[in-house]
């Protein structure tokens, strides 16, 4: 508990903030008015509907949340190149969402059951069809499992857990008919990719700094210095 509460994990953790800031910009594009694609597929056709699925739709949310806690908690290096791409993905998908808008054919759905009651009221009824490609929502659950298989100090249990909540969620964004397959396999590449640049360019930067200290330690002495001194 110490560890949640320390200086330096709040420090670090208001990083964080900068995904919920990027997010805002979400809406302002999750809306028609222009040249709208359908990327749907026969194999998207096949998938049936299943409202339940809504639940590891919208537990999304705390899955990211927990995911960045517990990263910045036992890894930063893991916990940082999470956030960087996490706001690098979503600078990709609003210039996308911009300049190729997708929106997905909902089915006709009745409230009649609790299931569908909860697709209608906490998927369909706070989210437009649009926005779709890439899916922030495969998209941000796909490099939080990422920076979890990437974090050094964490059980495989834990990492395990990631990967299965991280697939759940990506399969119900396609069994809830808020996505297609296009979407969520875009995302992940997306993710991936950016992942890997990332952790390049950390690396690199990283081992830059390690060699300045030897550097200055191997830095001969300038003539006028008296090694007797």
């Amino acid at each position: 508990m110490r560890q949640f509460l320390s200086k330096s994990y709040l420090r670090a953790l208001l990083f964080s903030a900068s995904v919920g800031l990027m997010g805002l910009f979400y809406g302002l594009l999750n809306h028609g008015g222009r040249p709208i694609h359908v990327l749907s597929s026969p194999i998207d056709d096949r998938l049936p509907l299943i409202p339940a699925m809504a639940i590891p739709y919208i537990g999304w949310y705390p899955y990211i949340i927990i995911g960045i806690m517990y990263l910045c908690l036992k890894d930063r290096s893991a916990y940082y190149r999470t956030l960087i791409v996490m706001n690098i993905g979503l600078i990709v998908c609003y210039l996308i969402y911009f300049f190729y808008q997708t929106t997905v054919i909902r089915p006709e759905v009745f409230p009649d059951r609790w299931d569908r009651k909860l697709l209608l009221d906490f998927v369909y009824g706070v989210d437009n069809p649009y926005n779709c490609f890439p899916s922030i929502h495969a998209l941000h659950s796909y490099v939080i499992m990422r920076g979890a298989l990437a974090a050094k100090t964490m059980r495989k249990s834990i990492k395990a857990a990631f990967v299965i909540g991280a697939m759940t969620i990506i399969v119900s964004t396609l069994l809830v008919k808020q996505h297609v397959i296009y979407d969520a396999l875009g995302s992940m590449l997306l993710g991936e990719i950016a992942f890997i640049l990332v952790t390049k360019a950390w690396n690199s930067y990283s081992r830059s700094r390690q060699s300045i200290p030897r550097a200055t330690l191997n830095k001969p002495p300038r003539p006028d210095q008296d090694m007797n001194l």
